[in-house]
């Protein structure tokens, strides 16, 4: 499943990205780089779904269109990307 992630960057910070996960609320991440906001995303991911799963809180991964989701006005600016998951190890968060 392919997950939309914004990456923006962070207002008053050099070189500093926030990524956004639209379709996974509270999930976020920042990186110093994109390619690392990207990879952190993918990691920030799966840890807050693992950590659902250990509280036993119920949640819905749906992925959105990048281009519905782009038509929201906090998501306006920024770079979207696709995050590939795999459903499989949601419950085993991949490590560091």
């Amino acid at each position: 499943m392919d997950i939309p992630i914004l990456i923006q960057k962070t207002v008053g910070a050099q070189k500093k990205y926030g990524v956004t996960v639209p379709d996974i609320p509270g999930c976020v991440a920042t990186a110093e780089t994109v390619d690392k906001a990207m990879s952190n995303a993918t990691k920030a991911i799966y840890g807050h779904v693992g950590q659902l799963l250990e509280q036993g809180k119920p949640f819905e991964i749906r992925a959105s269109e990048v281009e519905t989701l782009s038509q929201e006005p906090d998501y306006a600016d920024g770079i979207w990307a696709l995050v590939s998951l795999d459903l499989a190890r949601l419950d085993d968060p991949p490590e560091d």
